[in-house]
């Protein structure tokens, strides 16, 4: 790679990346547009797009897992507060987001249906004896997964076979099992 080429990423890279960029490129516009020219400010954009890719991943997968670790060691007021949030939302746009090909992808979706499936069975079943059932909650979870197309995502990644280390296939069904057994009960009591 040229020197001039490592030095423009370099300089892309650090802290203020888009700035320079835009500097870069309005100092370019009295630069006749050579082909090298042309060239770096498309390698340049690229890795920018795919490093802001990389990142936006990085984040929306950090704050579903503390998302998670907040559900999953949560009382009745926290699980509340989660549905208030619109937590069953943020789940179905995990796992409807992430619809890519590569391993982070399907570990992102096979993330969103496991925590979506573990919610709602511990909505309509005690959870490890901490706490019972909470109904409303789960219809109030159901409505969420409703609106925003939950149940639909989750039947499109019943054809996902996913990589090698997580079958997504199997745990649409787990989420849908559990979305099923919510109507099942409501239609019990």
């Amino acid at each position: 790679m040229d020197s001039v080429v490592r030095y423009s990423l370099l300089l892309a890279i650090d802290g203020q990346k888009r700035e320079i960029v835009d500097i870069n490129c309005q100092q370019c516009i009295n630069i006749p547009q050579t082909p090298a020219l042309i060239e770096l400010k498309s390698a340049i954009g690229t890795h920018l797009s795919q490093e802001n890719d990389q990142q936006t991943l990085a984040l929306r997968s950090g704050s579903i897992k503390c998302l998670w670790y907040i559900q999953f060691w949560g009382d009745v007021s926290t699980h509340s507060e989660l549905i208030n949030v619109g937590y069953a939302r943020v789940l179905v746009i995990a796992i409807s987001t992430a619809s890519g090909s590569g391993e982070e992808q399907d570990i992102e979706i096979w993330n969103g249906l496991s925590y979506l499936s573990e919610f709602i069975r511990c909505l309509n079943k005690e959870k490890q004896n901490s706490f019972p059932p909470q109904p409303l909650l789960a219809h109030r979870s159901d409505e969420q997964l409703e609106e925003e197309g939950g149940k639909e995502e989750i039947d499109s990644q019943l054809i996902n076979n996913g990589h090698q280390y997580c079958n997504i296939k199997d745990q649409a069904n787990q989420a849908k099992g559990a979305i099923l057994n919510y109507f099942i009960e409501q239609g019990t009591s």
